[in-house]
């Protein structure tokens, strides 16, 4: 049968070492093609070369130490709720159990007793408890040794396992005294308060990554779940499953659109913010489009559905995320690197050191402590979670914004953008032509009625532009007899019974119609500007000209210019004539013109750039820029939904309005660069916590490093790393487009 995919919920996963761990096991599964684990989303998403049953899915990765379940969470929001919920519960009977546990060692060994059976039963007594309500470090680890993928759990199992092996050895040395050189010393208060400090740790990282995640649980949490349906004379609420292509579907004021279509009656203003992250609410009437997922604020419409299910604008802007999200930056392959080796290094050192402290000279006991406090304070989980982060919360941020990247490698390549290539009609203009000046040698109310009324009848896309103009002017159109097309040339008809022409001077002059001498000059001056201009005649004399022109974006000028001044340099591609393109250029301050080119030309010329190691962008509507935006190292398409859009381009921006490119811009380049610090900063802790742990200090200064102090500073710093990419949630540093 052909290839599949499908998404499972994964329990038990914490860090990148619980990523790999997941997609090896599945990877090695004869008939799955790829897996792809997101572990803020906490689901794996499997493409299958074969259909396999869920039950050989769910024990292969059962002997990994993981549980798959074969549906996501409903709610996520809730899911997550109940995990720190679960976490916070463990951390607080942990530590009532630990709090009197370090404070009797602490106190029995400043006031220098001996061992008694007293304090033997009492610790036990206290560190049992801790050990059960945290044996799924044990389960988890030892499962994953077993099958030679240690992780994270592994290194805590290990330590905080022998350090209760070792002291259960000394407990039966001193209670029946046996005379074991060596075990002499009770290590339950450093296990059991590393196990809190361990708890504590996780506790307060799925906190804080419950915030990474909140803006995309937010936009999850906006997916429709219900609509109205007509079902005889009544409407019904029904689930937004039941709702197929062609039903009328009723939107009461204040309710949700449950699915993508038009309106077919009333009409109502709607909060499109879901889709386009804008909050000022857009009049819809008849005839309009409606978005799944969108707020109708107003009056009651009924709309045709036309999109629906994982069709809709909403559910693809949902996969387009949940698309990042399992994509993994370029960024992130020297940390997965470095992740995939960490444990097993650790576990060498740690027994290294351990042996080395011993032959040198040191008692079972100085090398047990280094043995532990290596395996405590390694922390290959700051390593992993600096990358995806990040990511969480800029996608997430970006969502907000209405700004969509189809991966991580998009979010970072755009931080590194040099030029930029922009499309013009429908890009940096609106692609609704405008009558920008007219002028006539008959009265301009005559001059307009004579021209739309001609217009009238014409399917050329600059008919629009004239039959707008008589709108606004509130002038009325007559009939036009004879109507005829002249390609390439103009139209011609009869209105009020006499004859009309419209169409290029160079038509009208084989007609005989000249243009007056007065009119030379303006004429000049508009087609520098590159405007188009339509010449008029009635009865074979000249009446009038109009000058049309596309509409400019608005921010188009300083859009262009913050760009140029964060050091990126602007290019304009256009099919239109070059004095066309050059105006444009000259208006808003791009520095680079190429005009006359088709679609494919588009592409050449940013391949030519690329030539110099240059990093493009190229921003269209997604239409028919779909080359360039192919060949470029970022296609960003805007203010567009569709299919194209989403296909070509490597970011989609939904709202209509060109400072989304900067806000993109600004977001990759503060993502990546929370990346390159989370980084610094959790190889810098390995780098300096490990060799403390192995005893570097204390040839020198007679410093040990306390196993409690290392899985103190092991939970810390995953914390830390976290709560500095949630720094990227503060919007302050938002200026400008360097890096």
């Amino acid at each position: 049968m052909g290839k599949s995919a499908k998404t499972y919920r994964v329990e038990g996963m914490h860090c990148a070492g619980c990523v790999a761990s997941i997609e090896k096991s599945l990877n090695s599964i004869d008939g799955v093609q790829s897996a792809m684990v997101n572990l803020h989303l906490e689901n794996v998403r499997i493409n299958f070369e074969r259909e396999l049953p869920f039950t050989q899915l769910r024990d292969e990765l059962q002997t990994a130490g993981y549980t798959l379940v074969d549906e996501p969470p409903q709610d996520l929001s809730a899911q997550k709720e109940k995990d720190i919920a679960d976490w916070q519960k463990r951390f607080l009977w942990t530590g009532l159990l630990g709090t009197p546990l370090l404070i009797f060692a602490m106190w029995e060994m400043m006031a220098g007793t001996e061992i008694g059976w007293e304090s033997i039963l009492l610790q036990f007594c206290l560190a049992s408890p801790i050990i059960f309500i945290s044996r799924q470090f044990y389960i988890n680890g030892f499962t994953a040794l077993s099958h030679r993928n240690p992780n994270m759990n592994s290194l805590v199992a290990l330590g905080t396992g022998a350090a209760i092996l070792y002291s259960l050895i000394s407990s039966v040395n001193i209670l029946f005294q046996l005379g074991i050189t060596g075990f002499e010393k009770l290590y339950f208060e450093s296990a059991g308060v590393i196990l809190v400090f361990i708890t504590m740790g996780r506790f307060l990282e799925a906190r804080a990554k419950y915030q990474t995640t909140r803006a995309l649980l937010e936009l999850f949490d906006k997916a429709p779940k219900t609509g109205f349906l007509k079902r005889g004379d009544q409407w019904v609420e029904v689930p937004v499953s039941d709702i197929h292509q062609g039903d009328k579907v009723m939107i009461k004021p204040g309710g949700q659109i449950p699915v993508d279509g038009i309106v077919i009656e009333g009409s109502s203003f709607v909060n499109e913010s879901a889709i386009t992250g804008e909050p000022i609410p857009v009049e819809k009437v008849e005839g309009d489009n409606l978005t799944g997922a969108t707020i109708n604020t107003s009056g009651v419409l009924i709309m045709e559905a036309q999109q629906v299910g994982e069709d809709t604008i909403f559910s693809r802007i949902i996969q387009l995320v949940e698309q990042a999200q399992n994509s993994k930056a370029p960024i992130q392959s020297l940390a997965d690197k470095v992740a995939a080796v960490f444990v097993p290094v650790v576990l060498i050192l740690a027994i290294l050191s351990f042996v080395g402290w011993l032959l040198i000279g040191q008692s079972l006991v100085f090398a047990f402590n280094i043995f532990i406090s290596v395996l405590i304070i390694a922390c290959p989980c700051a390593l992993g979670l600096a990358t995806p982060t990040a990511m969480v919360v800029g996608t997430g941020l970006a969502a907000k914004m209405g700004i969509h990247f189809k991966s991580a490698e998009a979010l970072q390549n755009l931080s590194e953008i040099t030029t930029v290539f922009f499309d013009k009609t429908g890009t940096l203009t609106l692609g609704k032509p405008k009558v920008v000046e007219f002028k006539t040698d008959i009265t301009e109310n005559e001059f307009i009625m004579n021209l739309a009324s001609l217009e009238k009848g014409s399917e050329h896309p600059l008919a629009d532009a004239i039959m707008n103009l008589a709108e606004s002017q509130d002038i009325q159109t007559n009939d036009c007899q004879n109507f005829q097309a002249i390609s390439g040339k103009g139209i011609q008809g009869d209105v009020n019974g006499k004859e009309i022409q419209a169409g290029t001077l160079k038509w009208l002059n084989t007609l005989g119609v000249q243009l007056p001498n007065t009119q030379n000059n303006i004429l000049g001056e508009w087609e520098q500007n590159g405007y188009t201009v339509i010449h008029v005649a009635s009865g074979g004399e000249w009446i009038g000209m109009a000058a049309i022109s596309d509409t400019l974006r608005e921010n188009s000028k300083s859009v262009i210019q913050e760009l140029i001044h964060g050091g990126i340099t602007t290019h304009l591609l256009t099919g239109d004539r070059k004095e066309t393109g050059e105006y444009i250029a000259q208006k808003i301050g791009i520095e680079n013109v190429h005009a006359e080119l088709l679609p494919q030309d588009k592409a050449e010329k940013i391949s030519e750039i690329q030539q110099s190691n240059t990093k493009v962008a190229m921003v269209g509507d997604g239409i028919n820029d779909a080359p360039a935006l192919a060949m470029a190292d970022v296609g960003i398409s805007i203010g567009s939904g569709t299919d194209v859009a989403l296909e070509t381009s490597d970011v989609v921006l939904m709202r209509d309005d060109l400072t989304s490119v900067i806000n993109a811009l600004r977001l990759s380049k503060r993502v990546v660069n929370k990346i390159k610090q989370n980084l610094f900063w959790a190889f810098a802790y390995n780098v300096i916590g490990i060799p403390v742990a192995m005893g570097l200090l204390y040839p020198l200064s007679g410093y040990l490093l306390n196993p409690m102090l290392a899985g103190a500073a092991m939970a810390f710093s995953s914390v830390s790393v976290v709560g500095n990419t949630l720094l990227l949630r503060n919007k302050g540093n938002e200026k400008g487009v360097k890096n």
